[in-house]
């Protein structure tokens, strides 16, 4: 398992194609985001997917969201209508989950069973980089066991990791030190037009 120290969210070319490199082989890289940690992997390489639920013991038919850069971005991977365009490029980039119904794109094994996709576009310069970079999103779930609470430091997870052990563990560790207690990202679904977490005026 590889460390790398970062500060802010500005990591450098160096780490931000590192993490690329992890995801693209099909590693699970555990960093930093604007509200917590995160568990990321390449939503196109079904057996990181998979990995990263069992790393979680999170149930396999619970969805995860995507990083993408923009509102256009958003446009490829889901069915962004006027009213999600409206607010995603009223609230982003920023803590904040649109719901929208999911494209053909994305692949099947991705959020199986689920007809939807949630979709963030964080104010974090290397997460966006990332996923330029990687030519398409990846996927970010808050780095906890699951029913557990969110982490705000690499040794929150590993507390919890060592409690729930498993035969694996993260690849790649982006360490950004405590970022702070922050509120999830607030989290919309477009589709049924409601919230689901957290503070968002509609």
């Amino acid at each position: 398992m590889k460390r790398l120290t970062v500060t802010g969210d500005k990591w450098g070319t160096t780490v931000e194609e590192e993490v690329v490199r992890v995801l693209s082989e099909g590693g699970i890289v555990l960093h930093p985001t604007e509200t917590c940690y995160g568990l990321a992997v390449d939503i196109f390489n079904e057996d990181a997917v998979a990995k990263l639920y069992q790393l979680k013991k999170m149930h396999q038919f619970k969805p995860v969201s995507v990083i993408v850069c923009d509102c256009d971005d958003a446009k490829k991977w889901g069915d962004v209508d006027d009213g999600a365009s409206e607010l995603m490029k009223r609230f982003w980039p920023g803590p904040y989950t649109f719901i929208v119904n999911r494209s053909g794109k994305l692949p099947k094994f991705f959020n199986k069973s689920n007809a939807k996709v949630g979709m963030r576009n964080p104010k974090y310069e290397s997460l966006i980089n990332i996923v330029k970079k990687l030519g398409h999103p990846f996927t970010t779930t808050s780095a906890n066991i699951s029913g557990k609470s969110e982490t705000y430091d690499p040794q929150d997870f590993f507390t919890q990791y060592r409690s729930n052990p498993m035969p694996f563990e993260p690849d790649l560790i982006v360490d950004g030190g405590f970022i702070g207690v922050q509120e999830p990202s607030a989290v919309y679904d477009c589709v049924e037009e409601q919230i689901l977490r957290g503070d968002i005026e509609i």
